[in-house]
């Protein structure tokens, strides 16, 4: 699995990586920490300084190299940064420009996984969404402060933007609590049970108990979401996963919601719909991750063929 973290050196921002970092060890993750700082003034870019030093030396001005070595920190304490007996680190390759864009310090992580911290510039959104493309990555996480309100959709939250239109899977780390009670939503189809299958990877690193939530709109369909969820639960019973199930009525964003004050994780399915259209009719997950409680894991299939991905503006 590739896991793409996202800091901006913010408390928030730290707990999530802290957080990622207890699955992404027991998965023998690929880890890249991404910082996204302001498009530097001309002659004065991230790759004129770094021609002339180097990361592995942690001397350099540049905004977002503090926040980078706080991550390499959290990720050392998970074991995913093995440290040498000098204390520090190992480094594959220093600091230098990456393929895919922005520069990239190479760490020398646990086999077989690898961890990169890297340095983008531009708006925050659209470049932690070009390097889900180019970086072809499982699973996005990112923190929040825990904004709530439908205004903070339209001023453009981060999380929201990078929930709605990244490419992968995507863990919005928002009020982490200690406990690992999954919450995982089937409505049946085949985005619900891509979410179960990659739902019960991350409980199973985290020795997670597990709920299945199926959630009927009106009474005379409750049969079918019991119906839903049993069938979710014969899933995770093949992976070695024991889950209780649960089918209420009601709206299914808001029973979520509801429910989700008990668990410490929501985990939820995203369909293919066109940005215009969950924009006007609203999506289920969206609302879930804007107004819910605790973090949302919003889980995608990854696309097959790279392609440019444009943000700038939307939300």
């Amino acid at each position: 699995m590739k896991i793409l973290m996202c800091t901006d050196g913010q408390p928030y921002a730290e707990e999530a990586i802290r957080f990622g970092g207890k699955f992404a060890h027991e998965l023998d993750a690929d880890v890249t920490v991404l910082f996204v700082r302001p498009k530097a003034a001309r002659g004065d870019s991230i790759h004129l300084t770094t021609a002339r030093k180097k990361m592995g030396e942690w001397d350099l001005e540049i905004p977002g190299v503090e926040s980078l070595k706080r991550a390499k920190e959290i990720l050392s304490e998970a074991g995913l940064v093995p440290l040498l007996p000098s204390g520090e680190a190992g480094v594959r390759h220093t600091f230098r420009e990456s393929s895919e864009g922005g520069v990239e310090l190479h760490l020398i992580g646990r086999r077989p996984a690898h961890v990169r911290l890297k340095l983008r510039e531009g708006e925050s959104a659209e470049e932690i969404l070009t390097e889900a493309v180019q970086g072809r990555y499982d699973l996005i996480l990112t923190g929040s402060r825990g904004h709530k309100g439908f205004a903070s959709y339209f001023v453009g939250s981060t999380a929201l933007r990078i929930a709605e239109f990244a490419p992968c899977s995507v863990l919005i780390a928002k009020n982490i609590r200690p406990g690992h009670n999954f919450l995982v939503c089937t409505d049946g189809s085949a985005f619900a049970e891509k979410a179960e299958l990659f739902g019960a990877q991350i409980a199973q690193a985290l020795n997670a108990q597990v709920t299945i939530l199926s959630v009927a709109p009106e009474k005379a369909e409750q049969k079918t979401a019991q119906e839903q969820g049993r069938r979710a639960e014969m899933i995770l019973a093949q992976l070695g996963i024991r889950a209780r199930v649960k089918a209420r009525v009601g709206r299914p964003s808001e029973v979520i919601i509801d429910e989700a004050k008990d668990h410490d994780i929501v985990v939820m399915g995203a369909s293919g719909s066109s940005a215009v259209k969950r924009f006007f009719l609203g999506s289920v997950p969206l609302k879930v991750i804007e107004y819910g409680n605790c973090p949302v894991l919003l889980v995608r299939e990854r696309p097959s063929a790279k392609r440019p991905v444009k943000a700038r503006g939307q939300g």
